[in-house]
This record gives structure tokens, sequence and C-alpha cells, in this order.
């Protein structure tokens, strides 16, 4: 009994250091890595040097550095000296184990706020497949290998990083997928925090009798040359072939690395690295490339840098997208379903912005745009509404603020386009907000805005609105707080009445139509109305504030039979009041 007390206690008192640790209170400000890739062991083996600043309100004496359960800490020194350090596991998603091996490092000194400290790290082990942090939810071994695909081994190796395997170290809270959206928002702040941190990576790797080629995300780093190393312990032969490459920076992209036996294909604004056997396939990515280019040209700049994609030789794997990178495996199809795939990545190799909304909503807007230049607008907007169900959902179970005062505000800026991590929402409804944006102003206006926009000038909120408006030609604040700055969710449109009624004394017997409008939801918006009669059809857009009613008329060649509302291009929750038959009685009560 007693032995078991004194090791409870003995518990207690090793977690209360860790209970106290403010593992936000560092920004890793430069990553100085030397990486060995050993294929035939799936072992990887970092040494190499941080700089740390403290950017808390207070002096710091511990500082936490987490790599992924799967790697151990070797050492870490601070001006050459080893310091004392606890090492941990820490439960936490933000690794596909599901778990970190956690150290806490006790520094010889405090570091004062805004201040920095180097230290100097060794950690490996292996990295293989493992799913554990969606198994463990439940998910079918199959299914969640399909997601998580990182491993170093002979046939495949590719890693990603941040979010993914942590083989570079981190400090972040704990962070669950089964909590919503915690995961991609801690990620998202971690990002933000690191946006202007050096990354400096090179990577080793080992192999015998191989020619290798490495690809890596960040700044789309190329093949290495192969060069033969010599053993003087074994008489000059050679014993090795390495493979060294450097990632640099960091920014909004996880630093990540794959290897194999790949072959460099380039083509304007696109590089595909891809397996000998798939030289065809990747020939048909590359073509389907450049076939977007039309639709770039005309409303992005010219490109910076190379979209990257780089095979994964898993046939099972699910393709994966950051920022200019893809991760995907090769695989036959039309060449629309692969400018489809291939679209947000060319869309961010040109277009820069630190606002997540902006960065998915433009990259589906695109795919829309490309679809529609392809097949026509009624394709275009079903492409939109794949994202509608889900949508619907995520702001039905949106937490808004209750109120009995109608008249108060029950929106939200935590779940706004502005704030969220859902991607949903951030592809979702941005796309929605760009189509939409569209329709008011038109392509030149949005293409303006678009080619005018810096990423070093979106200092505030309002700064793409102020874009948009032209010196105030036009006033979108509304639009922008419905959709942007708040979570008001969306609007629900009910058509109210159609009346109609001929125009006196005209030999062509037009009828005046007049068309009122209830917006039922929480957002705001210019929705289309298309009227229909025996002869024809005609369509007119009308701006209807949330909870608010508008009228507007348009004459028609004949007595109108049907008025529609919303063609699918602003989001609604429901369309089933979406149709109104005009009935004989409704207009002669209009002419009365």
């Amino acid at each position: 009994m007693i032995r078991s007390i004194l090791l409870t206690l003995f518990a207690t008192l090793l977690a209360l250091p860790a209970q106290a640790i403010d593992r936000d209170a560092f920004t890793i400000t430069a990553y100085q890595l030397e990486v060995q890739i050993d294929r035939a062991s799936h072992v990887i083996a970092v040494t190499g040097k941080l700089s740390l600043r403290n950017d808390s309100s207070g002096p710091q004496r511990n500082v936490t550095l987490q790599v992924s359960s799967s790697l151990s800490w070797n050492g870490i020194a601070s001006n050459g000296k080893p310091v004392e350090w606890i090492g941990n596991p820490y439960t936490s998603d933000i690794d596909h184990t599901g778990a970190v091996s956690e150290a806490i490092v006790t520094l010889p000194t405090a570091v004062a706020p805004g201040s920095k400290i180097d230290l100097d790290v060794q950690y490996g082990g292996a990295i293989t497949p493992d799913a554990t942090r969606f198994t463990r939810m439940g998910a079918p071994d199959e299914i969640a290998l399909r997601n998580d695909w990182d491993q170093i081994s002979e046939s495949f190796t590719a890693v990603r990083g941040l979010g993914n395997v942590v083989w570079y170290p981190v400090s972040l809270p704990a962070v669950s997928l089964s909590e919503g959206n915690t995961l991609f928002t801690a990620i998202d702040a971690w990002k933000l925090r690191h946006k202007n941190s050096q990354f400096d990576a090179h990577i080793q790797v080992l192999a015998e009798d191989v020619k290798l080629c490495v690809a890596g995300s960040t700044m789309a780093a190329p093949c290495g040359d192969v060069s033969e190393t010599s053993d003087p312990r074994s008489d000059g032969a050679i014993t090795q072939v390495s493979n060294r490459i450097r990632l640099s920076g960091l920014g909004g992209i996880s630093p990540a690395f794959a290897i194999a036996e790949f072959v460099r294909l380039e083509r304007p604004g696109v590089t595909i690295f891809h397996v000998p056997s798939k030289a065809s396939v990747a020939k048909d990515y590359a073509a389907a490339a450049e076939a977007n280019t039309p639709v770039l040209d005309d409303w992005l700049p010219l490109p910076g840098d190379s979209a990257t994609v780089v095979e994964l030789t898993n046939p099972n794997a699910n393709p994966f997208q950051d920022g200019p990178l893809l991760f995907t495996p090769m695989r036959q199809s039309d060449s629309a379903t692969l400018g489809l795939l291939l679209m947000p990545l060319q869309v961010a190799a040109r277009f820069a912005t630190s606002r997540p909304w902006i960065e998915a909503g433009v990259q589906r807007f695109l795919q829309a745009v490309s679809v529609e230049r392809r097949s026509g607008r009624k394709d275009a907007l079903k492409f939109l509404n794949e994202y509608l169900p889900p949508l619907v959902k995520t702001e039905e179970s949106a937490d808004r603020p209750a109120t009995a005062d109608k008249s108060a505000d029950p929106s939200s800026t935590t779940n706004s386009l502005l704030n969220t991590s859902d991607q949903i929402l951030l592809r979702g409804k941005g796309s929605f907000v760009f189509w939409m944006l569209r329709d008011m102003l038109g392509d030149a206006v949005l293409q303006k805005a678009l080619a005018a926009y810096r990423p070093a000038n979106d200092t505030s909120t309002a700064y793409f609105q102020g874009l948009l408006e032209e010196g105030r030609k036009r006033d979108l604040e509304w639009f922008f707080d419905d959709w942007v700055y708040r979570d008001r969710g969306l609007p629900n449109f009910h058509i109210e009445n159609v009346y109609a009624r001929p125009l006196l004394g005209d030999p062509n017997k037009l009828s005046l139509v007049t068309v009122t409008l209830e917006n039922r939801g929480g957002a705001g918006a210019e929705v289309p109305i298309t009227v229909q009669s025996a002869t024809g059809e005609r369509s007119l857009r009308i701006l209807v504030p949330a909870h608010q009613k508008a009228s507007e008329r348009l004459q028609l060649p004949a007595m109108p039979t049907h008025a529609i509302v919303n063609d699918g291009s602003v989001p609604v929750p429901n369309s089933s009041e979406g149709t109104f038959n005009v009935t004989a009685k409704a207009s002669e009560t209009d002419q009365q």
C-alpha cells in the first residue's frame, strides 16, 4: 500500500512541471537541420540547431520541444553544454501516431520576454505507416492508412510535416481530431506565428547502388545529383551513394519530402516527379496543367514559382495538397478531371495570401470558372453546390449567441470566414463568396482586385474589400459583414408574391411584373430571379438584406407563369420555396 502511494505521489510530482508549461511561450525563429534518411531501416536521424524567442509576457525557464512519438530525443544542449531535460509521451493528434515525444527542457537561466536562445538538438527513429489517430476513433485500418500514408521505406518514402508527421521540432498544446476543428485551428495558429521563421534542412539519403531523386516542398527542391563517396576502410570501393537536397523557407507550407527513383518532367509553371513507368500518365498531367493556363492568365498574375506534383507510388494513398505542392498517385483520367485536381496548386503558385479564406476560396472559385469555360454556367454551379450539403450542416450546427432580442445581432466572429479553420467553410463558403462577388461586380472588377492584391499590404481585415470597392464606387460593407467578417449563417429566400398587369396602350401587349422576395435567413445577398412566360423569360437581380423584403419590376412580352429565385449561385439551406406559380387571379388582383 505504502509503495503504491509513493508511486502515485512520484507520478503526480513528475506531472506538475508539464502542467505548468506554456507550450506557446517560445517561437522557433530558425531551424538549421542535418537530416539523414536510411530507407532500408525506415530511420530518420536529425541533428541541428534551433533559435527560439520568448514571445510570452514573462521570463521563461522551461522550453518544450515535440517530435513524433516514433522518434526519440538523444540530446539537447545550449552553448555546447548539455541541458537538463525530461522526455515524456504526450497525446496529440498533431502526429499520425496520435502522440508526440515531448522534451521539457530546463534552461540554465530564465529567458526574458523578447530574448532568444539557441539549442542544439539530436533525435531520430523510424517512420512507418501509422494511422493510430484515426483508428482509435473507429476508422478501419485500410481507410485510415489512405490518409496517413507517410513512411520511410525502400519502396515508398514520403513524409509530410506539421499536422501529419512531426519530423522537425514544434511545440503545441494537445489537440484531438474528435474535437471539431481544434487540430486545424492549432495548425493555422502555429503557421501564422512561424510565417517569418527561417527553415533550412539538408536531407541526405543513404542508398546502395541506386540512383534516387528527392523531391521536397517549400521551395520545390530539385532532384539532387547522386554523389559517390568512398570508404577508406574498404580499399576505396564505393559503399554508399548519397542524395542530398536542401529544403528552405517555411511560410504557410509545411516542409515535406518524397524519395524514389523519380524522373523529373518540366513544363511551364509545373514540375512533375514521377517513376519511369508512369511517363505517359505524367505527360497527361502536364497537358492538363497547361490547359488551365488560359483561365489562370485571365484571373491571376503570371506565375512566380512552379507548381510541384510528386507521385505517391502507393496507389491507394489519398492525394494531399499544401500550397503549390501536390502529393498524388498517378492515375489515368480525363483531362477535365486532372485539370480540376491541378488547378488549386497552380493558383497557389501564382497567388500568395496569408488569408486562408481568400486562398481556399480563390482556388475553388477558379476550378468552377474552368468548369464554366468547358461546360457552361449550369455545370459550374453544380460543381460549386457539391459543397452545399456539408456547408448547410456546418452552418446549422454553428454556435451563435442566443438572444431573445430580435434586434440584437446573433452572429459570431469566432467561426467567420476571417477566423475559421473549417475547410467546409473556407473552400465551400469561400468559393461561393467569390462567385457572388463576380455576379455582382463583373469579371473585370474582380480580376483587377486580384491583380492588385499584395500579401504584404493585407494588414487590415477590410483590405480586399477596399480593392473591390474601387474608391467607394460601390458599398460592399454589408456583404463582407454578412459573409466574411461575421458568421450569420445563410440566406433563406421565399417568393412572397408575383404581380403582373398589362401595360395600358401598349401594342406589343407587354406586361409589367412586380416580384416581392423575402429573406428569412441571417445573411443578405443579391440573388437572381427568373420570371417565365409562355413566350420566353427574363431575369433580374434583387438585393435582399437578412430578415427583410425587397421588390423589383421587369417587363415581359406576355403574362408570367412562373418565377424562380436563385440559380444555385447563392448558397441557401432549402431551395424548395424557390419556385412561385403565377395564377391568373394574382394578375387580375394587381390590375384592379
